[in-house]
């Protein structure tokens, strides 16, 4: 474990009796018990996110854009981001191969020349359309960018175009030592959180790379989703699924026997929701807080998108369809998170994932992207209210972001006028949307910073795309835009400053 805040200040108490015993009481030995600063890096994502998806979701919980409102309207550092894969393979190649790389054409992303639509399902009418819908990347691969600062393959867990693992963001932080925490709304071990805290040459080996997660020593902390003994609607299962977690390794879990490697202390479990709420409310002691801890909810797969509607309600309306009571939210794991990770002196790493807006922007379900994201907004507020409460922006580097659009979200007039956003229907209506894929797309997406070490974008940026300002509700944005490798390279920064 990590030295605690409590540790130093017991250190300090000690200090203080000897240099008082001794009669070392001048002011530059009161400078040197200060309390050590501490350095905050917190990646926030919110997965398969297109432009207009962040706006739905606070056209409904507030009538307003997304940056206009709490808390984003405390990030004045918007710019875009560009997520292409390295390349459209989905398979290790040979390291002796010569690398195929794809990219960002922002001319062709705006290219409103109308087309015969290439999809019998989506009115892809305008050439830009159809090149947002090609060279898009996968969980893994952006997953990958962002924790490691290398491109890869579609489906590579911090591997490189053959393979070869790779450093990750979590295990610099480690190193300098920072605690480690990993939170996600999905499984604990799907693409996102594993390229953070694992490696892998597929994504798909979910029981080996939940194994790395919780043998490696990268993590202090890990929150998700995939429990054996629950099904996707937090129903009892008569009989376990060991499809995300290694039978053995549950085993050792549930008998407080499963240590990562650096690690004297085994994993702690908690899985109830009452417990994720005692953790966010700090209610703890240090047989919680003092060990290894893994928080896995009660359900397969996620904490609310997967959940069914009961006879009247309306799935097409968010917040209709009565929520599952097993499962906790995602910004009370995050508070959990918070309050667990910033026990260590130095300060820590943490990535929080709401996974689930990207299932939802797969089914092209309006109303669940709405409830995905105002979940991931909500934990993103209590971030910026954790940081101004218990830390500063001195201390403190937060980014939110998302991995790769999703399902391309557009207003109901943009199969006639091209780009043309999401309207505001006002505050707890369901807007119009048009989606223009079933899957994940090419285009910049947003990047909010704020704090520590935030001036290092300057130096980042990859270019300027005057058609991001033009028709994307990102206000405040210049154009600029960073690769998601980049993210990696801002973090690194900050976490080796001296």
């Amino acid at each position: 474990m990590f030295p605690t805040k409590k540790s130093f200040n017991l250190s300090i108490i000690a200090l203080s009796v000897a240099f008082s015993l001794t009669g070392c009481n001048s002011s530059s030995d009161s400078d040197d018990k200060t309390e050590p600063k501490a350095t905050n890096v917190i990646l926030m994502i919110t997965d398969g996110a297109s432009d207009g998806a962040w706006d739905i979701a606070t056209y409904y919980s507030h009538g307003e854009k997304a940056n206009d409102v709490f808390p984003y309207d405390q990030l004045d550092t918007r710019i875009g981001m560009s997520t292409f894969a390295l390349n459209a393979g989905s398979a290790a190649d040979s390291c002796d191969n010569e690398v195929a790389e794809v990219g960002y054409e922002k001319d062709k992303a705006w290219d409103d020349t109308p087309v015969d639509s290439d999809s019998s399902t989506y009115d892809r009418v305008f050439a830009g359309y159809q090149y947002l819908n090609t060279d898009y990347t996968d969980s893994a691969a952006a997953g990958t960018a962002l924790a490691t600062g290398t491109k890869t393959y579609l489906g590579g867990i911090a591997v490189d175009y053959c393979g070869r693992p790779l450093e990750s963001i979590t295990a610099i932080a480690k190193a300098n030592g920072l605690a480690t925490g990993i939170v996600t709304s999905v499984q604990y071990n799907h693409a996102t959180p594993a390229a953070f805290s694992a490696t892998n040459v597929s994504r798909n080996n979910y029981t080996d790379i939940g194994h790395d997660m919780l043998t490696n020593g990268k993590a202090d902390l890990i929150m998700g989703a995939g429990h054996p003994n629950f099904s996707s609607k937090s129903i009892p299962r008569d009989a376990s699924n060991f499809n995300y977690v290694k039978e053995s390794d549950w085993v050792a879990l549930t008998n407080n026997a499963l240590k990562p490697i650096g690690s004297d202390l085994a994993w702690n479990l908690i899985d109830e929701k009452a417990d994720f709420e005692r953790l966010a409310n700090n209610e703890f002691g240090d047989d919680i807080m003092g060990a290894p801890l893994f928080g896995l909810v009660q359900n397969s797969s996620t904490l609310q998108q997967s959940r069914n509607c009961e006879d009247g309600q309306d799935a097409n309306v968010a917040f209709d369809c009565t929520y599952l009571d097993a499962t906790p939210s995602l910004e009370t794991m995050t508070q959990g998170a918070l309050n667990y990770l910033s026990q260590n002196e130095k300060g820590f790493f943490m990535m929080v994932e709401g996974g689930a807006v990207d299932w939802a922007a797969h089914a092209r379900d309006s109303a669940r992207i709405i409830e995905e994201q105002i979940d991931f907004n909500d934990s993103v507020a209590a971030v910026v209210n954790w940081v101004e409460e218990n830390s500063s922006w001195e201390e403190t580097l937060l980014i939110v972001t998302t991995d790769h659009g999703n399902a391309y979200v557009l207003g109901g007039t943009s199969d006639q006028n091209a780009y043309a956003p999401v309207e505001n229907p006002g505050q707890g209506k369901m807007p119009e949307v048009k989606y223009f894929s079933g899957s994940h797309t090419n285009e910049l997406v947003r990047f909010y910073a704020k704090g520590n070490g935030v001036e290092g974008l300057a130096d980042l940026v990859q270019g300027t795309d005057a058609g991001y300002v033009e028709h994307y509700q990102n206000e405040g944005s210049t154009g600029d835009y960073i690769d998601n490798t980049n993210t990696f390279d801002l973090m690194k920064q900050v976490i080796t400053q001296p």
